[in-house]
Formats: C-alpha cells, structure tokens, sequence
C-alpha cells in the first residue's frame, strides 16, 4: 500500500506490469517518463480521481515492472499500453503522457483513434534529436548490430550513469530550478538509481530511443489531436529546441509552456497542470 493506491500486478505481452489505478468513470491513463516510474503522476491521479478512473503504471524495465529482455522500444511501450488497455477492456481512454510515454500514447491514438477521446502529451520524447549530433545519432543505432561492441559501450555507459558526475546531478536534471530533494519522488528517483534493473533499462532505452522520433511516428499522416504541454526550464529536453520543434510537427490544439517546470512539470506544478488538463477536458 502506497498512501491512497494499492500497486498491482498483470502480464501484459509476457511482462509482468506494476500499475495502480483508483477511482470511477471514464479511464484516464497515466504514462511516466523514461526512467521514471507511475509516482511522477500522483498529483494528478489525487486531483482526477474524483471524477474518473485513473490508472497508471510502470512501463517494462522501469518502477516496479519486471526487465523486457529486449530493447525498450517504441512498439514495446505501444503493445504494452495496447495490451493493457485490452486487458482492462478500457474505452474511450483519456491518454496523458510525459517524454517516452506521451511518445506511446500519440502512437496508440493514431493506430488505434477510435478508442482515444483525448490526447494529452508532456515533453514528448525527441528521439534520435536528443543526441547532440548526426555522428553520435548513426553511432547509436548501428550498436544494435554490433553485439559486441554494443556490451562493451554499455558497461561505459553504466560506469558514467553510476560512478562520475552524471550521479551527482541526478536526479536533479529532471527537475526546474531548485527542486526539493527531501521530497518523497525525488528520494525515489535516487533510491531507484542505485538498482541494476533500472540502470540497464536506461541504457537500454538509450539504445533504441531512436525509435521514438516524431517524423517516423506521424509518418506524413495528420497528427491525432493533442494539446502539448512543455517545461520553461527543462534541462533534458529544452522549450527553444526540442518543445518549438514539436510544436510545429505536432500542431497541436493549444501549446502550454509551464513557468519554472522541469521535465517533471506536472509534478512540480500539479495545480497549473491540473487547471490546464481540465480546460481541456471540458472542451
């Protein structure tokens, strides 16, 4: 028992899935963040369970769901929402998402649009852009047929996410400015970094984030209806770059920058984002 949520289990595509859900109605789903877990959203399953039926969960690799074995991929997290959304025998699902999951929810909602009724997306992962360069971005995805070397760029890869300063700034690049780190998700993030699962799975995911590029997701076909909310202070993936980018190939109904807000914006910024989905929903 968590506070208010009880976390459960079910096998989704062979993956032994942890999700929550709480509360009646129309089903809204919560999809967390790379590296992250379903706690990134508990602001607002507080706030929407009142009037829906919330849900959210750990995608494979990540919070308490059970490794893949195999890369975590863009139609891994899409057949695992899909087969979720099967097995809940879910209708007209509200799909709110942050980076890889607003990544999984648009792709759900454009294979699948008759099931959607709204399409809210975070941050939505940039894919191969999140690397600085066109050498480092081919690089990547080669590794995929390099076995060999591939093993030999992760245990480096683990080194650095462990052992040098990338440890000492995480979690805090996730975050705004001046995030509270006694805070209950913060101190989760560092105990969940300590876990060999979760390191594998970020490096994991690493591998195959190229999978979540935008253009190849839309593919030249009209985007599904969305609205796109952005951090003005995200470090991971930031407003003048990848947000404006977005903006532009998503095209979305309303664009909403959140003051102060990291790449865990609705988090920091619970009662702004609330407000923002709301408006939304009574649309």
């Amino acid at each position: 028992m968590i506070e208010n949520y009880t976390e459960q289990k079910i096998e989704i595509n062979g993956n032994i899935i942890n999700y929550i859900q709480k509360g009646t109605g129309q089903p809204m789903l919560f999809l967390h963040n790379g590296g992250g877990f379903w706690q990134s959203w508990k602001k607002q399953m507080d706030f929407f369970s009142t009037d829906y039926q919330v849900f959210g969960i750990d995608w494979p690799g990540f919070g308490e769901s059970s490794a893949p074995g195999r890369p975590i991929s863009l139609d891994l997290l899409t057949g695992t929402l899909a087969g979720f959304i099967k097995a809940k025998e879910l209708k007209q699902v509200i799909l709110i998402g942050n980076c890889i999951g607003a990544s999984a929810a648009l792709n759900y909602a454009i294979q699948h649009p008759s099931n959607v009724s709204k399409l809210i997306l975070l941050n939505i992962c940039p894919g191969k852009l999140i690397f600085p360069s066109g050498f480092i971005q081919k690089f990547i995805i080669k590794l995929n047929d390099r076995a060999g070397l591939k093993s030999f760029v992760s245990s480096i890869l683990r080194f650095v996410f462990t052992k040098t300063f990338v440890k000492n700034n995480f979690p805090a690049i996730l975050y705004g400015k001046n995030p509270d780190k006694q805070d209950s998700l913060y101190t989760k993030y560092i105990e969940k970094f300590k876990e060999q699962k979760q390191t594998s799975s970020r490096i994991n995911l690493l591998f195959a984030v190229h999978t979540f590029t935008l253009e190849d997701i839309l593919q030249d076909q009209r985007p599904f209806r969305n609205i796109l909310i952005w951090g003005s202070e995200n470090k991971v993936t930031p407003i003048n770059t990848h947000g404006s980018f977005h903006k532009k190939l998503l095209n979305p109904e309303y664009f909403e920058a959140i003051p102060s807000g990291g790449h865990l914006c609705m988090y920091e910024q619970p009662e702004l984002v609330n407000t923002i989905i709301t408006r939304y929903l009574e649309q």
